[in-house]
């Protein structure tokens, strides 16, 4: 390994330790090279005696190349390649410190080869990285994963035409599964706008009555690891799954068998009662999965999120909560933990609730949620990804119901079917039978979220389906030839009964920590009441002055709210227009901010007006 060893290097090694991992021995250490090139003062690189940019003059070719490229000041920039140093050079003088701007390249001996001529000055500045070489690329997908979009306007990638040429394959692979990352990222951004504020009442409303109505409530980190050894089988309900429940039935006594809310009608209609069902949705909309079905027996395992006019209906016994978060590691090494909207409030009543990773889809929380409870093997059945027979549910949902209702001589079923597909952005990808099927872009974001939870886990996965999109990293097979290994295995006897979410369901016995759950939720009404009580008072004393003499944002009261994520979220939206719009007024910039302070004001009031009775501190 190469000592490194001036002032430079050092400070860098030591904010981005990630890079001391590049000076080794590599298998290709000699075939690189960076060699002056006509023009004075300038370099090109070359692999194996061949040139990778300009031999006369590479700056100006790079100069050639970014006059294409209009870079903001917003922008996450992407280098595919790394053949030309100017292009690294003049990327690096366009950006401001502390934007985001990563190289990615195919081979980790070019970081020694370039490092004192190009990269110590680039990598010096906050926010530059590089991950070059199939080592490194895992780290550099966290990054990407792990920054904050919300601060992102767009994503530009700049391609070096020689590397591009020279390792086709390579590039393109990287640079799908990174438009993947940021396709998914901006994706959530934007559910994240339309849907946090109800994510915050939804989760306020739950705890505050975890304690005081039916059902039941558990938290899933009681059940963490506790079903180490056993088999699940997670139902969706993609249009395979009415033909696959003859499998389920044969397989019944070999697996815990956890129902999306879609597919639920599906099993009970076969007569198959699920060990439990997953709900996500924080809109009334999946209360009709349920409606008119016995579900007393069966355990509801429900984000912190989801709809409280369900969660608070006597159909259940029992309810299992959980809170969605990300986890990631970025370029230095951090850990960083995201909680969906609303869910830091859930250790006030909760103690360690548990986190459940989501892919934005019931089925991807489901599929944590067994990971989480320690299963060793998870077979997945309906979990289609695709418009598999042009089809988009399985018959017997709600959904099939809803539409059966509409059906007449001029409308069929299909054609119903047919026109909602239309109305997507649609693409072929490879099915399990080894042709190709429809899917969309939503689907094509579950379907990457499951593929790369597959590289990321130590758990056999087999997808019983012979119809849908195949998903890398699972063993994609025929029903009948998937179960046989279950099969051989003795019945499970259902242990998960003796736990207590399924006494609760199946006995009627109650739980001991109704009187400390009660308290605890009293405690966080009383909290959120105060702090509404005094965010009103100083937005009040804030309207009264001169709004053109103080800037909020740095204001105290702006620090305080920062310091209450929950009231944060609501206002993300504005934060980040104001963010991404520097050249407001301080005025208009104070005006906005208000307004949108005063409209989640008055939107937590009135959500959580019904509940002072409920929660008085007479009861």
């Amino acid at each position: 390994m190469s000592q490194i060893t001036d002032q430079v290097s050092s400070e860098i090694f030591n904010r981005k330790p990630y890079l001391r991992n590049y000076f080794q021995n590599w298998p290709s250490s000699g075939l690189w090279d960076i060699i002056p090139a006509k023009e004075e003062g300038q370099y090109y690189v070359s692999y194996n005696g061949e040139a990778l940019s300009s031999k006369f003059s590479p700056d100006k070719q790079a100069e050639r190349l970014l006059e294409s490229h209009n870079l903001k000041s917003t922008d996450v920039v992407l280098l595919m390649g790394l053949g030309n140093p100017h292009l690294i050079q003049r990327i690096n003088s366009a950006l401001r410190p502390g934007q985001i701007f990563v190289m990615i390249g195919d081979d980790p001996v070019l970081i020694e080869v370039m490092w004192d001529r190009v990269l110590k000055d680039t990598l010096k500045i906050p926010g530059r990285h590089i991950f070059s070489g199939e080592t490194f690329l895992p780290l550099g997908m966290n990054y990407l994963e792990s920054l904050p979009i919300d601060r992102v306007s767009g994503l530009k990638i700049i391609r070096n035409q020689s590397d591009m040429q020279r390792e086709q394959i390579f590039y393109s692979e990287i640079e799908g599964r990174i438009q993947s990352v940021f396709s998914a990222k901006m994706s959530d951004l934007l559910t994240k706008f339309e849907f946090e504020r109800l994510w915050v009442k939804n989760s306020i409303w739950n705890l505050l009555q975890v304690a005081k109505t039916s059902p039941e409530r558990f938290k899933i980190s009681s059940l963490r690891e506790n079903f180490q050894g056993l088999s699940a089988l997670l139902v969706s309900a993609g249009p395979s799954l009415r033909k696959n429940l003859k499998w389920i039935h044969k397989i019944r006594d070999k697996v815990f068998v956890l129902s999306c809310d879609t597919s639920l009608k599906v099993l009970l209609k076969d007569g198959i009662i699920p060990d439990g069902v997953v709900t996500l949705d924080a809109q009334t909309n999946s209360f009709f999965h349920f409606m008119g079905e016995n579900l007393e027996p069966i355990p509801l395992f429900a984000d912190l999120v989801s709809s409280p006019t369900l969660l608070r209906e006597p159909m259940f016994r029992s309810v299992i909560h959980s809170v969605t978060a990300k986890f990631q590691v970025d370029a230095e090494g951090s850990l960083i933990r995201e909680v969906t909207a609303g869910g830091e409030l859930a250790d006030s009543v909760f103690e360690e609730v548990g986190d459940i990773q989501s892919g934005g889809s019931v089925a991807t929380t489901a599929f944590d949620m067994l990971r989480y409870m320690g299963f060793s093997e998870i077979y997945f059945v309906g979990q289609d990804l695709a418009y598999s027979g042009r089809e988009i549910h399985s018959t017997g949902t709600h959904h099939n119901e809803k539409w059966l209702t509409q059906v007449s001589r001029r409308q069929s079923l299909e054609r119903i079917n047919e026109v909602i597909i239309r109305k997507r952005e649609t693409k072929e990808v490879p099915s399990c039978n080894g042709k190709t099927v429809l899917t969309d872009y939503v689907l094509e974001l579950y379907r990457h979220w499951f593929e790369e939870s597959a590289r990321s886990v130590d758990l056999k996965l087999i997808n019983l389906n012979a119809d849908g999109a195949l998903i890398e990293g699972f063993q994609n097979l025929e029903p009948e030839t998937g179960i046989q290994d279950l099969l051989t295995k003795e019945d499970h006897g259902y242990p998960w009964r003796k736990k207590e979410p399924w006494l609760v369901s199946l006995l009627g016995q109650k739980n001991k920590t109704d009187a400390k759950l009660s308290k605890k939720s009293k405690e966080l009404f009383r909290q959120i009441s105060d702090d509404l009580i005094f965010i009103e008072k100083e937005l009040t004393l804030i309207e009264s002055e001169n709004k053109e003499e103080f800037d909020l944002l740095t204001s105290p009261l702006w620090i305080w709210v920062q310091n209450q994520l929950y009231l944060r979220r609501m206002v993300r939206k504005t934060e980040i227009y104001l963010l991404r719009h520097k050249d407001l007024t301080l005025a208009r910039k104070n005006n906005l901010l208000t307004q949108s302070l005063r409209k989640e004001l008055k939107y937590l009031k009135r959500s959580l007006y019904p509940m002072s009775e409920l929660l008085s501190t007479k009861g």
